[in-house]
C-alpha cells in the first residue's frame, strides 16, 4: 500500500498541474498539446504529469518573472526570433512614455508559456519562426478564452496570401508588414492602455 501510495504522489492531474502553476486547466491542456508539458494519457484518456517536472516548471516560471513591475502596468509581450529586432523594439517602445512593461519571447513555444504564466494584455508576434510558428502559436491559442481578450498584431515579412497559404490568422488579429510600423504600433498600444486602465 505505500508503494502504491508513494507512487501515485509522483504523478499529477491536469487539475492539479493547474493549481501548482497557478494557470487554468486549458492552459495546461494548451501547453500539453503544444510540447511544453510532457505528459502521457490513461487508458480512460486522462492527463497525467509527472509530479518533478511540474514543480521543476513552476521554479522556471518564478525566475522567469521574478522582476516583473506591478500588474497596474500594461503587459505587453513581443515574440521575435532575431534579437536585433527585440532590442529595437525594447528601444523604441521604452521612448514611448506609456504605462507599460514588456517582455519578449524568441518562439511560438516560448510564447505560450508566457502568454500562460504571464497574462500579458498585448501580444505582437512575428510568423516565421523557429520551433513553433506564429500561425501555429494563435491557432493553438485561439481555442482558449483568454485568447478574447488579448490584442494580437502580427508584424511579418510575408505578403497576406503567403499567410493565407500557410493557414491564415484568426479574424481578431491586427496585421502589420515589415519593416516594423512602430508608429501604427504606437497608436494601438496607446488606445489599449487607455482602455485597460480606465476598466481596472
Amino acid at each position: 500500500m505505500a508503494k502504491l501510495e508513494s507512487a501515485k504522489e509522483k504523478y499529477c492531474t491536469s487539475k492539479q498541474a493547474a493549481s501548482l502553476l497557478e494557470v487554468t486547466t486549458r492552459t495546461i491542456q494548451l501547453w500539453s498539446e503544444s510540447g511544453i508539458l510532457q505528459t502521457w494519457k490513461t487508458p480512460g484518456g486522462h492527463r497525467r504529469f509527472n509530479l518533478a517536472d511540474i514543480e521543476m516548471f513552476k521554479e522556471q516560471l518564478k525566475q522567469d518573472n521574478k522582476d516583473l513591475a506591478p500588474n497596474r502596468l500594461v503587459r505587453v509581450l513581443v515574440i521575435e526570433d532575431e534579437p536585433d529586432l527585440i532590442m529595437l523594439y525594447k528601444l523604441r517602445i521604452k521612448g514611448w512614455d506609456l504605462p507599460i512593461i514588456l517582455e519578449t519571447a524568441m518562439d511560438g513555444f516560448e510564447g505560450l508559456i508566457q502568454i500562460g504564466a504571464w497574462k500579458p494584455d498585448i501580444v505582437i508576434t512575428d510568423i516565421q519562426m523557429p520551433n513553433m510558428n506564429g500561425i501555429h502559436m494563435l491557432k493553438a491559442l485561439s481555442k482558449i478564452d483568454v485568447f478574447k481578450q488579448l490584442i494580437v498584431m502580427v508584424v511579418s515579412g510575408l505578403s497576406p496570401g503567403a499567410i493565407e497559404h500557410k493557414g491564415g490568422l484568426p479574424e481578431q488579429v491586427h496585421l502589420f508588414s515589415k519593416p516594423i510600423p512602430f508608429d501604427e504600433i504606437e497608436k494601438v498600444i496607446n488606445q489599449q492602455c487607455k482602455i485597460i486602465l480606465q476598466t481596472e
